[in-house]
């Protein structure tokens, strides 16, 4: 049931927020990019993921379904698509976001990405 939920949350994350991903590239999070304010799309979108993560992650976890799953780092990804461009996030899912970043795979893909941009 675990899984069959993770996979939910990842696919609704890749399919029902594309002003985030338009507007918030993946070139924000690895480069450093800035890019202009969100649109109203892109702060509509914003809002609807800020309520799905905050209705998910139970409070006092630090994963979503209690031991970590790749959901986890998708759902960080997109959080960090704002957070780390300096948009607003809850400071709830902001912590989050930055702690699931820290996880040693992650990690190693950032400094690999950086060594191999593009």
């Amino acid at each position: 049931e675990k899984r069959a939920r993770a996979r939910q949350v990842q696919a609704w994350l890749r399919s029902d927020l594309m002003p985030i991903r338009e507007e918030r590239p993946t070139e924000v999070v690895f480069a450093g990019e800035k890019k202009a304010p969100l649109s109203e799309a892109g702060n509509q979108a914003a809002e609807k993921l800020f309520a799905l993560a905050q209705s998910l992650l139970v409070e006092g976890q630090q994963n979503l379904f209690g031991e970590w799953s790749i959901a986890d780092t998708d759902l960080a990804l997109m959080l960090n698509r704002l957070a780390l461009h300096g948009d607003t996030v809850p400071e709830r899912l902001a912590d989050y976001a930055a702690f699931q970043w820290q996880r040693a795979s992650v990690q190693r893909f950032i400094a690999l990405s950086a060594k191999h941009p593009g």
